[in-house]
């Protein structure tokens, strides 16, 4: 099992999917965010959802797109 050193913005992420009761996408996650760590990126919350998701804290859904790009 991988281990992880402590990151804030990883535990915000984190936090951040704790409170909510939807499936929320990476993109809302990111805007959810900003406001308490405003120079974030979104590969930043992107790389931390993978690795959460290889150290089995968080599962990854996959949606079918309603509609075409």
């Amino acid at each position: 099992m991988k281990v992880l050193k402590y990151s804030r913005q990883r535990e915000a992420i984190k936090a951040s999917l704790m409170n909510r009761c939807d499936h929320p996408t990476a993109d809302a996650l990111y805007a959810s965010i900003q406001e308490e760590f405003p120079n974030i990126s979104l590969g930043t919350v992107y790389r931390n959802l993978n690795l959460l998701v290889e150290t089995g804290e968080i599962r990854k859904l996959l949606r079918k797109r309603s509609r075409p790009l």
